[in-house]
C-alpha cells in the first residue's frame, strides 16, 4: 500500500569481486549526484558495489521492507546470475534489470542478458535495458517506471464504490469483481440512493449555503431559464446539489470510499423517485475536491479515474465519445456534470444552464415517464477545454484474460456540437484530433466513457501494464 509522498527508488550495485569495477563505481557516483537534485522521486542507493548474493538478497529484502516502490540492479561486471536471480525472486515489488553495455573486458553486458533471459522464463515482469552510466535516455525510462510502480502500490486495496446498479443496460460498466480483485487489488462495495438521500437531509442549510456560493463563483454566467423551451434550474437545485455533495462526502468518510460510480440515473434525475435534480453539480464539486467520481454507475471508468489521478496527480475529465467529425480526424467527447471546473479553459465563458431531460426513457417505466413536462430541473457545467494541448485518454476494460489498458494520445481542438442539441450544447467537453487512421482507436475501444488527464504518460502506462500483466493497447495520435 502507498506510503510515500512520491515515488520511492531503490538502487543496488552488482559486480564480482575480481573484475574490474571503475565503470560500475562511476555509474552509481553519478546516479547519486543525479538524484540528489531530482525532486520527481527518492532514492535508496546501496552505498557500496555487493559482491556476495547474501548481501544483494538481503539489500533488496531490506529496501522492499523500507516502503521502496522498486528496485534497480545494475549489473557492473560478470556476474552469477543467481545473485540478481535470487534477489529479484525473493520481493514482491516491481523491479529494473540494467545492463552497463559499454565495457567488453569483464563481459558485463552478456552476463545482464543471460539474467533478463532467465528471468523471462521464469514469468517475471521488469524493465531490461541497457546503455552506458550516464545514460538519461534510460534515466528517464526508470523513473517513469518508478512512477507506475507507485501508482500500483497508491490503487491497492481503494474501495470504488457503486451508488446503485447497473446504469441504462450499460454491460460494460461492470466488472467481473474475483477477476478485478485479483488483479488490481480494489474492492467494489455498493450502496442505494438511498442513503445518499437519507444523508442530504441531516446536512445543515447553512454549511450547504456556504459550499452553494462558493461553487457559484466558479461561472461567467448562470443561465437560470432558457426562454425558448422554458427551461429553467430550480431556486434551490444548487444548495441542494451542495447537500449531495456533503452527503457524499460523509459517506466516504463513513464507509473508507476513494471513488464512487454513481448511477444517478433514473433515481436522481426523475421525480417521480423522490429526487429530480440529477447528480451534476455535486459530481463536479466533487471531482474538483479530488473525491473522484463517475456517471452512470461505470466502474471502469471510475478505475481508469483512480489510475491516472494517482500517476499523475492532476485533476481527470470522463466523458463520453459522442461524435466523429466528418473528416475522420476528430471527435467530440462530452459528459454531463463530471469535469472538475479547474479544467476549463478560462478564455472561453464558464457556464451553468438548465439540465436537459436526459431521464433515459428505459430507465422509467412509461406511466412514470415526464418527458418535456417538467421544465423545473438541476444544472449542469458548461465549459471547454483549452485547444492545441497534448492529453492522454484512458479505459480500462476486460475481464480474466481479455483484461487491458485502452490509452491513446491526442491533441485538443475544438468540439463539434449540434446548436438544436441541448446536451452537446449544455455539457462539459472537449475535442481531439487524432494524426494517422483513428479507425485503429475507434476499434479497439472498450466502452464508451473514457478519462482525459493532461499530458503525454503512453509510457508510464504501458509499465504500469506491465504490472498488471494485463494487455497494453495504444494509439498515437499525436
Amino acid at each position: 500500500m502507498q506510503t510515500n509522498r512520491k515515488p520511492k527508488l531503490g538502487v543496488i550495485a552488482v559486480a564480482k569481486v575480481n573484475h574490474q569495477k571503475d565503470e560500475i563505481n562511476k555509474m552509481l557516483e553519478y546516479y547519486k549526484s543525479y538524484f540528489a537534485q531530482c525532486d520527481i522521486v527518492d532514492e535508496v542507493i546501496c552505498a557500496d558495489v555487493l559482491y556476495k548474493e547474501a548481501d544483494i538478497v538481503q539489500t533488496a529484502i531490506d529496501m522492499e521492507n523500507s516502503g521502496v516502490d522498486c528496485v534497480v540492479f545494475i549489473v557492473g561486471t560478470w556476474v552469477f546470475s543467481s545473485h540478481v536471480i535470487s534477489a529479484a525472486h525473493s520481493i514482491h515489488i516491481p523491479f529494473v534489470l540494467y545492463g552497463l553495455s559499454n565495457e567488453i573486458a569483464n563481459g558485463n553486458f552478456g552476463a545482464s542478458l543471460q539474467i533478463r533471459y532467465v528471468l523471462q522464463e521464469m514469468g517475471k515482469r521488469f524493465l531490461y535495458l541497457y546503455g552506458t552510466i550516464d545514460n538519461d535516455e534510460n534515466l528517464g525510462k526508470i523513473i517513469s517506471f518508478a512512477k507506475a510502480a507507485w501508482t500500483m502500490n497508491g490503487i491497492k486495496n481503494k474501495k470504488i464504490a457503486t451508488i446503485g446498479g447497473k446504469c441504462m443496460m450499460m454491460y460494460q460498466t461492470q466488472v467481473n469483481e474475483f477477476s478485478w480483485k485479483e488483479v488490481f487489488g480494489v474492492d467494489f462495495p455498493q450502496y442505494d440512493a438511498v442513503q445518499v438521500f437519507t444523508e442530504m437531509k441531516n446536512i445543515p442549510d447553512d454549511e450547504a449555503q456556504a459550499v452553494a456560493d462558493k461553487f457559484v463563483k466558479n461561472f461567467d454566467r448562470i443561465v437560470w431559464e432558457v426562454p425558448e423551451t422554458g427551461e429553467k434550474i430550480a431556486g434551490d437545485a444548487i444548495v441542494s446539489q451542495a447537500k449531495m455533495f456533503l452527503a457524499f462526502k460523509k459517506l466516504s468518510k463513513m464507509y473508507g470510499i476513494d471513488v464512487f460510480a454513481n448511477k444517478c440515473m433514473p433515481e436522481m434525475a426523475s421525480g417521480v423517485y423522490g429526487y429530480k435534480y440529477a447528480a451534476c453539480i455535486a459530481t463536479c464539486m466533487l471531482n474538483e475536491a479530488g473525491l473522484l467520481t463517475a456517471c452512470e454507475a461505470d466502474i471502469p471508468a471510475a478505475f481508469s479515474m483512480l489510475v491516472l489521478s494517482t500517476l499523475t496527480g492532476r485533476k481527470v475529465f470522463f466523458a463520453d465519445i459522442a461524435r466523429l467529425s466528418a473528416d475522420r480526424r476528430r471527435i467530440t467527447f462530452f459528459n454531463c456534470g463530471t469535469a472538475p471546473v479547474s479544467m476549463a479553459d478560462r478564455d472561453q465563458p464558464v457556464e451553468l444552464w438548465p439540465n436537459p431531460d436526459a431521464t433515459a426513457d428505459e430507465g422509467v417505466a412509461d406511466e412514470y415517464f415526464l418527458y418535456g413536462k417538467d421544465k423545473e430541473r438541476g444544472g449542469c457545467v458548461k465549459f471547454e477545454l483549452k485547444s492545441g494541448e497534448i492529453v492522454t485518454i484512458l479505459r480500462v476494460g476486460g475481464n480474466g484474460g481479455t483484461l487491458r489498458f485502452h490509452a491513446a494520445t491526442a491533441t485538443t481542438c475544438p468540439r463539434e456540437v449540434n446548436p438544436s442539441e441541448a446536451l452537446g450544447q449544455r455539457w462539459p467537453g472537449f475535442g481531439l484530433e487524432m494524426k494517422g487512421n483513428i479507425d485503429e482507436f475507434l476499434q479497439n475501444t472498450v466502452g464508451h466513457h473514457y478519462v482525459l488527464v493532461k499530458g503525454d504518460w503512453r509510457r508510464e502506462l504501458e509499465y504500469l501494464a506491465g504490472m498488471y500483466k494485463v494487455e497494453y493497447v495504444f494509439y498515437d495520435g499525436i
